[in-house]
């Protein structure tokens, strides 16, 4: 199957999308061999610009959108260096704004087989976010707003009155994903995994946690299953594309990069399984890569 990417000289009516959410460093360690705990094992130390929000904007960067984030940047080291990052990776940030806090740190340690064994966040600043920190009002000149559930109940709810592009959310886990709760029947799509999509429908099945998604008031819904594939329900569309056979290299932003294809077929206008099927061949693309976010990703690749 083909899918047309909106390239910014192509469609311009339809190229702005704005993400809100955490941006943070990640320090990721991952050992040579299989992960011994209690132990010091040999391994690899990475320390590479992160967060939710921002490996969404990066994803819908590397698609061709022109993509603001409004992330809150901390005043040290960290900070200049993911000002640094974004600023290389076509992301704007004249909506993010400074506070004189410590930068978000993920740190997360892999197993053997590159899939996560444990993690912890400081997310401190994020949390401390309040509605007036933030240039919500900007949001109205967007084709399309992304929600990160990182941030505040109350912020992802002020967001959303102001958006009036499509709506799209990403739970993050599933303690946040009760952040989102209010918002179901405002959301053009969101994309939960199979805990965070039992955190708000209590359903522990992701094809029926899917529909009642939709009944919740959601337009489309996907359920994201590891190994056992994506879940779709919406316009009048179910069902469930099984995961590719492939070599796992890194596991890490598969998700973001699923949830920054579903923004991008949203504000297109695609339908729900087409919509789908882009979201498996991005994140296909990520899982193969070291990095949270694929640098083959392009909008001339992503064509073929």
């Amino acid at each position: 199957m083909t899918i047309a990417i909106c390239q910014r000289e192509e469609c311009p009516m339809k190229n702005r999308i704005c993400v809100l959410g955490g941006m943070n460093m990640d320090i990721t360690g991952a050992p040579h061999a299989s992960l011994c705990p209690g132990d010091s094992n040999p391994g690899t130390v990475r320390m590479t610009p992160g967060g939710v929000g921002r490996n969404i904007a990066e994803n819908l960067a590397r698609m061709g959108f022109q993509v603001e984030l409004m992330a809150p940047l901390g005043n040290d080291g960290f900070a200049t260096l993911l000002r640094q990052a974004c600023l290389q990776d076509g992301i704007g940030l004249s909506l993010a704004p400074s506070l004189p806090m410590a930068s978000s740190v993920y740190l997360c340690l892999m197993d053997g087989r590159g899939d996560m064994y444990a993690a912890v966040n400081d997310m401190a600043l994020c949390e401390s976010l309040s509605v007036g920190q933030l240039p919500l009002d900007a949001l109205s000149a967007f084709h399309g707003v992304v929600l990160d559930a990182n941030l505040p109940g109350p912020v992802l709810e002020a967001a959303a009155r102001q958006a009036t592009g499509p709506l799209v959310a990403d739970p993050v886990s599933a303690q946040k994903a009760e952040r989102l709760l209010l918002l179901l029947p405002q959301l053009a799509a969101i994309k939960p995994n199979r805990m965070e999509a039992a955190r708000l429908t209590g359903e522990s099945d992701p094809a029926k946690a899917a529909a009642a998604l939709c009944q919740m008031g959601v337009q489309r819904a996907f359920v994201s299953a590891g190994a056992s594939g994506l879940y779709y329900c919406g316009q009048g569309q179910a069902g469930m594309l099984p995961s590719r056979a492939l070599t796992l290299c890194n596991a890490t932003g598969a998700g973001d990069s699923a949830t920054a294809a579903i923004a991008a077929g949203c504000v297109l206008g695609w339908d729900v399984e087409t919509i789908a099927r882009f979201a498996c061949r991005v994140a296909a693309l990520t899982l193969q890569s070291p990095r949270a976010v694929s640098p083959q990703l392009s909008p001339s690749l992503l064509q073929a």
